[in-house]
């Protein structure tokens, strides 16, 4: 009897540990008891990215209760979920590099160019098990004696990877995520300033060192700004800081949600840099600069550069139909994020061309740019058929935009009817620190 009893104890405590399901939890978001609903909540914001597909659900509950929680857990989850890499799953039966490619693009969505003539080198074929995206890329890359860059598709935001023959490849590079990251270039600088005479006879000198990165994202994200290279830890192969006067010092540690902590405070000692400090290529929308400085003659390499790269991203994309009758679209009005567009008019011009107008504001902060707003716009027949844009244009009064763009039905498409939806693109810009760490690099 008090065997039974013990094994109907265990039992029922193994129930009770067994954490309970997404559907249960999202269920409990609607639970009369307010402590319930809090504890539901905690619990599918730790079940992260798997909790999704079940919230996305929960938009359409009845309960009210329900969809604001579940609307509330999503945009930080999406976020989480678009960090992580495509992954592609072939096996030996594929054995052409075109096939790999069209294998790779067919599975992950992403767009890949491959330059004609390229061939396997290698004994046997290659064999992916749920490999994340540039890891696949990379083992392509080696079996093949190609490398990756990226080529526009005619929109400035739309791009491909394209590959193409190129035995230089370097072997210092970082795979985080949906980001790849090349250690490309060691440059040195050295200076002497002869007006610091009072350092030592023959001036102040300086050995500065850059390491220039190129960065490349797979081609659903866009690269907005890439930042300076943030360095939490440089050290020489004598064990010499490489680390600029007034940087951080130390590594950086990790919080236990997985993103770094807050960089540590400068080190005691010269004051920093400024912040203009000439590097060897600078800052672009494919590379960062690492900033260092020379600490021995002697020293051979560096053996370890570690920190983050600050990126700004269009990290989401989602298409909204601002109009399903875009020849009674004047006059709409747009949200976009915080921001409110105007739709001034819509005008026919024949043929199925149309020019659309919309004001946009007028952003100081980026010179009176209008950051691209042409690019967030296409127009679609009720088929789905997108229309080609012919041309665009800009003008201001000095307090806001007005953008115009002049569509036609695409040239290589039959049977396409007038257009009928105008469609804006939401984007989901987002700030991200991409960490690296490059050992044992060859110093100039």
């Amino acid at each position: 009897m008090r065997t039974l009893l013990a094994l109907i104890l265990v039992a029922a405590q193994v129930y009770a540990d067994d954490p309970p399901s997404i559907d249960k939890l999202v269920e409990q978001l609607g639970s009369p008891s307010f402590p319930t609903r809090e504890r539901a909540t905690k619990q599918l914001k730790e079940r992260g990215v798997a909790a999704l597909p079940a919230l996305r659900k929960a938009l359409e509950s009845k309960d009210e209760e329900v969809r604001k929680r579940a609307e509330t857990l999503i945009p930080a989850m999406e976020i989480d979920e678009a960090l992580l890499p495509k992954r592609i799953t072939l096996d030996k039966s594929e054995t052409s590099a075109n096939g790999i490619v069209q294998q790779i693009s067919k599975q992950t969505g992403l767009k890949l160019d491959l330059q004609p003539g390229v061939k396997l080198a290698m004994s046997s074929p290659l064999v992916f098990s749920d490999t994340p995206f540039w890891e696949a890329i990379e083992q392509f890359s080696k079996a093949t004696e190609t490398s990756a860059g990226l080529r526009s598709t005619g929109n400035s935001h739309e791009q491909m990877i394209h590959l193409y023959l190129n035995k230089a490849r370097s072997p210092f590079v970082n795979i985080r995520g949906p980001f790849r990251l090349e250690a490309n270039w060691f440059h040195e600088d050295r200076d002497i300033d002869l007006t610091r005479v009072d350092i030592s006879k023959d001036g102040e000198r300086g050995h500065r060192l850059t390491l220039s990165v190129n960065l490349l994202a797979e081609p659903r994200i866009t690269f907005l700004h890439i930042s300076p290279a943030k360095v939490d830890e440089a050290m020489d192969s004598e064990g010499k800081s490489l680390l600029e006067p007034g940087a951080p010092s130390g590594p950086r540690t990790t919080l236990p949600n997985g993103r770094p902590a807050p960089a540590p405070q400068p080190a005691p000692g010269p004051a920093a840099l400024p912040p203009n400090r000439s590097t060897f290529r600078g800052e672009s929308l494919i590379a960062s600069d690492i900033r260092l400085r020379r600490a021995s003659e002697t020293a051979k390499t560096a053996k370890i550069i570690k920190g983050t790269i600050p990126v700004k991203i269009i990290l989401i994309r989602k298409p909204v139909v601002v109009s399903a009758k875009i020849m009674d679209a004047g006059g709409k009005s747009i949200k976009a994020g915080d921001e409110s567009l105007l739709i001034t008019q819509v005008m026919n011009q024949g043929g199925n061309n149309i020019e659309v107008s919309i004001q946009v504001p007028y952003d100081q902060r980026n010179g009176g740019t209008q950051r691209e707003w042409h690019d967030r716009f296409h127009v679609e027949d009720d088929a789905g058929n997108k229309f080609q844009i012919n041309g665009r244009g800009t003008s201001s009064n000095g307090r806001e935009y007005t953008i115009s763009m002049y569509f036609a039905p695409p040239f290589n498409k039959k049977d396409v009817g007038p257009p009928t939806k105008l469609i804006f693109e939401d984007w989901i810009v987002h700030e991200y620190a991409i960490p690296f760490e490059f050992r044992d690099v060859p110093l100039p």
